[in-house]
């Protein structure tokens, strides 16, 4: 072997570079069959093709020799003189494995058999069918340390990773769907002193690199004015600076955070190579439908997430979907669907996991939960189907009738969870039997800086981060009767649910005065995958972005804790981990379902909704409102970096242009100050493209109880007027002022409307009168008829009359009379109404309404404000079940002539 060792490691970042993507490449031949796509057999011919020169030229033999075997049947490929079918394509896959095994550790490639390699690939390439399994056999995943091993080793990683070159793979065994035994690369430290190693790479844009040299200098020259503002004593000339340093420390960390961030299709290609194989293996065919591959996160969370989402998938393929004779006895296609979808929401990361087989059934959970002696079986009769459904998170807990080598060992979900959430995310699950599974994961942008609220108990500071935090509630004197107990434990009545109460210094065994009713308190709502709760605290500091440090280890064994950082002022903060809390006070969803029951009657707010509101000022002395709902994230930046293209204004935002809009532009505002140094963007998600909104200061954020005058101030763009601590806010219609710019992102509700075979006729249950007039006009403008009702009973009697044949139901939760809760049991329980699609609106939906509402028969929760998400649900419910609805009633003999009557 060549001596060299740096040219031998550039060439092991060079060749896994080349094999990147052979896998996808390979699988993307064999579903064209026979219809060769040359281009791509030349592409993945020329990749084997350097790895072999290289490999020679270095006295690589094995490498040589396979990449030769390999390439020899590619050649014939791309000559036509070979079409592939699925046993030659599982040879080449095969051979890429031991290829890539290889080329990962070549200091021992030339003691590897690959004797059966060379001769099925030669055997190929002569026209004679290779000997090879039926089923390709499926890698093991490493089920409970990889992933912890995973999360900890990237900050390792990280400190070393010396420059910003090519990415190289971690090793992967022959058949491997995902490169799982990277977490071993710690035990093979023993190698030889002049063995070849090669450091974590990752690969950056040069304009990263440049805008990080730009950043540089202007660091430097705010040291520079630092220091002479300090020689010469000008106190003055201090606050200018610091300034300065604040905005350019800011954008270097965002400059710096970029370089990390890796699309996550790194990770979801992995899994055609596995869906593919486990089908096989298994005997079931299953489409997998990619969406959001491009989303962005940290480098470390997509090395972390690999193997609990390869687990989920394993469990899609094994437990979720039916055999093909099974679902074509159920009346579904011979075919199941795996969905994994990557998106943005709320400055996170949301990954969902979907299919469409046989759900989880969440009587045999109880049953079997019931058995192991989880829970009791009061707690079983009281527990909802959708917290039964959690029960899969449980330690040992498995429903399968017998172990195999894909899953049903009892371990795993667990272990998901587990990790999912030492990344600092959350994992829920969401099933209907029949219909199948969604898995949902949340996942922050970075692990390495954490926005997070400093509080303070006791005297100690503490830092909570901002991704698990939902709102800050105030307890004032006074409002005492919200706090009650029950069964012992302390809880606070919150919009229609009693949420449990956890005191920082109970938990953390702190001594302190603090008195046991947190009179004038401020309690912080916290949500993990398993429970949400508030946390009572003294007091509130500022919100700052932290470093993390681990814990010694005298702490280290503290469920409660994750980390600890070093604040601005020196002082030394514990970062709580608010799963371990909740772990700690042994909180449990079944009795907050069960009480929740029992209260949530005499906790509504009389039908009164409050909207959580983003509000600013274009000018000092004008406010307007947008709903939180509709808000994708709020980025702080330079005016200055708004530039004007063909007339419009664009922002040059994370390597795109971003289009932004003015307020006083849109509708009758006055213009914002021209003398603003920075200024805040409201961005925005309508129909898949991204906009944002000028907002020079924004003022707060505000769960407000609006009775909205939509007369006064109404024009194209403004929804309506609200008065708030005694100033006129204008509510912002956001698509309105996107559609004035870009009408063309609005054609598809057109298109949708002239491709239905009718006009669907929705029924509306809404009692607000402002919220009524707007839900109705969004779907009369994407061509549904509507006909409104007040309230839920006035809905069902509406109903009943069967003056029109409705195709969907769009109803508001808290009504008076009949709830959105009550209004969908109602349906459901009718033989004529109970298919019914039902979707509800609501201005925050919380864990807790989805829950009771899809005990209800809720189809679909959306936010009120969200005209096109809401669009997007009513239009996909009523394609995919309006003519199932008209068969039957032609059936009942009740089909009536459609009437646009009212509508």
């Amino acid at each position: 072997m060549y001596e060299d060792n740096e040219l031998v490691a550039e060439f092991v970042i060079e060749s896994n570079e080349h094999l990147a993507n052979v896998e996808s490449q390979l699988l993307a031949i064999e579903s064209g069959g026979e219809s060769v796509d040359v281009d791509l057999v030349n592409t993945v011919f020329r990749a084997i093709h350097s790895i072999k020169g290289a490999a020679g030229f270095l006295g690589l033999r094995n490498i040589n020799d396979l990449s030769h075997s390999l390439e020899n049947v590619l050649n014939k490929l791309r000559n036509l003189e070979l079409t592939p079918n699925s046993a030659m394509i599982d040879v080449l896959l095969r051979a890429s494995d031991q290829l890539r095994s290889m080329i990962n550790d070549v200091d021992t490639s030339d003691t590897i058999k690959i004797a059966e390699f060379v001769q099925q690939l030669d055997q190929i390439a002569a026209g004679v069918t290779p000997s090879v399994p039926a089923a390709p056999a499926v890698a093991e995943v490493a089920e409970p340390a990889a992933p912890a091993a995973a999360v900890e080793e990237p900050q390792v990683v990280a400190a070393e990773t010396p420059a910003p070159v090519v990415e190289a793979p971690a090793p992967v065994e022959p058949a491997a769907p995902a490169p799982v035994k990277a977490a071993k690369a710690p035990a093979e430290e023993s190698r030889s002193e002049g063995s070849t190693s090669v450091e974590a790479n990752i690969r950056v844009p040069v304009s990263v690199l440049d805008r990080l040299m730009n950043l540089t200098g202007e660091l430097v020259l705010c040291r520079n004015q630092v220091i002479q503002a300090i020689s010469s004593k000008q106190d003055s000339g201090l606050e200018a600076v610091a300034s300065g340093l604040d905005q350019v420390t800011s954008e270097l960390q965002d400059a710096v955070m970029q370089t990390r961030m890796q699309p996550i299709g790194q990770v979801f290609n992995r899994f055609i190579r596995v869906v593919r194989d486990l089908g096989a293996k298994l005997g079931k065919e299953c489409n997998l439908q990619i969406d959001g591959k491009e989303v962005e996160v940290d480098k470390s969370i997509i090395e972390a997430i690999g193997d609990p989402m390869t687990h989920l998938i394993r469990n899609s393929m094994d437990h979720g979907l039916e055999t093909p004779q099974k679902r074509v006895a159920a009346g579904k296609s011979p075919a199941g669907r795996v969905n994994l979808r990557a998106y943005h929401q709320a400055g996170k990361v949301r990954i969902d996991i979907e299919d469409d087989g046989q759900g989880i059934n969440p009587a045999i959970l109880k049953e079997k939960a019931v058995s192991k002696g989880i829970i009791t079986q009061d707690q079983a009769e009281q527990m909802s189907d959708r917290d039964a459904v959690r029960l899969i998170f449980h330690a040992g807990f498995s429903t399968a009738e017998k172990l195999t080598d894909v899953s049903g060992r009892g371990v795993g979900m667990d272990v998901v969870r587990s990790n999912i959430e030492k990344l600092g995310g959350t994992v829920d699950v969401e099933s209907t039997i029949g219909k199948g599974t969604n898995i949902q994961i949340t996942l922050p942008l970075t692990l390495a800086i954490i926005p997070s609220l400093i509080v303070e108990t006791c005297g100690n500071r503490f830092a909570i981060p901002q991704a698990n935090i939902s709102e800050l509630v105030r307890v004032r004197a006074g409002d005492e009767q919200r706090l009650t107990r029950v069964k012992g434990a302390e809880m606070l009545r919150l919009r229609g649910s009693l949420l449990p109460i956890v005191r920082m210094n109970g938990i953390l065994n702190l001594s302190s005065e603090q008195s046991e009713a947190p009179t004038n308190s401020s309690i912080i709502v916290v949500e993990t995958g398993r429970a949400r709760y508030g946390l009572a605290v003294d007091g509130l500091h500022d919100s700052e972005e932290i470093v993390v440090k681990p814990l010694g280890r005298h702490l280290r064994g503290c469920k409660c804790l994750s980390g600890a950082t070093i604040l601005g002022d020196g002082h030394i903060a514990l970062i709580l981990d608010v799963a371990g809390i909740s772990d700690e006070a042994k909180l449990d969803l079944t009795d907050q379902s069960e009480l929740e029951a029992k209260r949530i009657e005499e906790d509504l707010h009389d039908g009164e909704e409050s909207q959580t509101l983003l509000m600013f000022t274009n000018h000092p002395q004008e406010t307007f409102a947008i709903p939180m709902g509709v808000v994708l994230r709020v980025e702080r930046i330079k005016a200055s970096q708004i530039d004007t293209v063909g007339g419009l204004e664009v922002l040059q935002y994370r390597g795109a242009s971003l289009p932004v809009m003015r307020l006083e532009n849109n509708i009758n505002a006055r213009p914002a100050p021209a003398d603003l140094e920075s200024v805040f963007v409201v961005i925005f998600d309508i129909n898949g493209y991204e906009v944002g909104l000028i907002a020079p200061q924004l003022k707060d954020i505000q769960s407000v109880v609006m009775h909205v005058d939509s007369t006064t101030f109404r024009e194209t763009g403004v929804c309506g007027s609200f008065v708030f601590d005694g100033h006129a806010i204008r509510l912002l219609d956001v698509f309105k002022i996107v559609e004035k710019h870009r009408p063309e992102w609005f054609e598809h509700h057109k298109v949708a409307a002239e491709a239905r075979s009718h006009d669907p006729i929705v029924l509306l249950a809404e009692d607000s009168d402002f919220f009524r007039r707007q839900v109705k006009g969004f779907l009369e403008e994407a061509g549904f008829q509507v006909v409104d009702a007040e309230d839920g009973q006035a809905a069902w009697e509406t109903l009943q009359r069967g003056e029109f044949h409705f195709d969907l139901i769009v109803t508001d939760i808290e009504m008076p009379r009949m709830n959105g809760f009550e209004l969908s049991r109602q349906v459901r329980s009718s033989d004529r109404w109970k298919q019914m699609p039902i979707v509800a609106l609501t201005s925050l939906a919380s864990d807790e309404h989805r829950r009771e509402g899809e005990a209800a028969g809720i189809d679909d929760y959306q936010i009120k404000m969200d005209r096109e998400r809401l669009l997007s649900s009513v239009s996909r419910l009523t394609q995919t079940d309006v003519e199932t609805l008209r068969r039957q009633a032609m059936r009942e003999g009740s089909v009536r002539e459609l009437s646009t009557a009212g509508a």
